[in-house]
């Protein structure tokens, strides 16, 4: 993927910790083990501000794109670059490798060792294990297997008032449509559930994968939503929030 906007002192250190803790696990190179990243810099040696990432898996580009295009890099920060701008990359970057793994003679070069094959394949093992770890957030294995069907759900906190909905029992409709709108700019939303017993202003939303739950948990939890701090969290399915049996009725599909 392809980045703008970057701060002029950034280092590659540090656009590795950004990207990776957010979007995924970031590729290495073979035999150095540093992540792919590359600083663009200008005729006279200085950091343009852009830099062309590769990703472990290709979903990390979306969700890269889908977190942090048009945010500020390092948070509470604005520098002078302004925001980033974060894209993926062109064709144009395969032609720029291949073009590398020519020699001055315009001859590609001898086709990969065994050796070379072997280091390709403990680091690919590696990068695997490393990707696993990421996306089951240090839980323990069973623990996970038992909570799956959860991982796409999210749990949001403060979403509304009861004193609202008892001033105006229709306003639950509108909650749930702004809920759903804010929530699909992350993801396929497949239910959104209001539990309009519950003080502290519950609503659950599941997601059609579990990549677009994490996001929604990154972009809701700590944000402001109709002047209050949303708290956000994907489900456990250990909590039981409570509704009225109309709710429960015209919500049935969340079992689905």
């Amino acid at each position: 993927m392809y980045v703008t906007g970057l701060p002029r002192d950034v280092t590659v250190e540090e656009v590795a910790e950004v990207f990776s803790r957010k979007c995924g696990v970031i590729a290495e190179e073979i035999d150095s083990g540093k992540p792919r990243i590359k600083l663009y810099t200008d005729s006279n040696g200085e950091f343009k501000g852009d830099a062309l990432i590769v990703f472990f898996k290709a979903p990390s580009v979306d969700m890269a794109i889908m977190l942090l295009d048009d945010t500020d890099f390092r948070i509470g920060e604005r520098g002078s670059s302004g925001k980033m701008t974060v894209q993926a990359a062109d064709s144009s970057y395969k032609k720029v490798q291949h073009a590398e793994g020519e020699d001055a003679a315009g001859k590609e070069t001898q086709k990969t060792s065994m050796k070379d094959k072997a280091k390709i394949i403990r680091k690919t093992q590696k990068l695997d294990a490393r990707l696993a770890d990421w996306s089951d957030d240090d839980e323990p294995s069973t623990i996970r297997e038992t909570s799956s069907r959860w991982e796409k759900v999210v749990i949001l906190k403060h979403m509304f008032t009861l004193a609202e909905l008892e001033e105006d029992p229709a306003a639950i409709l509108d909650i749930k449509e702004d809920i759903r709108e804010e929530c699909t700019k992350l993801g396929e939303v497949t239910n959104v559930v209001l539990f309009d017993l519950e003080e502290e202003g519950v609503a659950s939303v599941r997601f059609a994968n579990a990549e677009a739950a994490r996001a929604c948990v990154e972009v809701m939890n700590g944000r402001s939503f109709a002047g209050q701090i949303v708290v956000a969290y994907v489900s456990d399915g250990r909590e039981i929030f409570k509704k009225s049996k109309k709710k429960q009725d015209e919500d049935v599909e969340m079992k689905t």
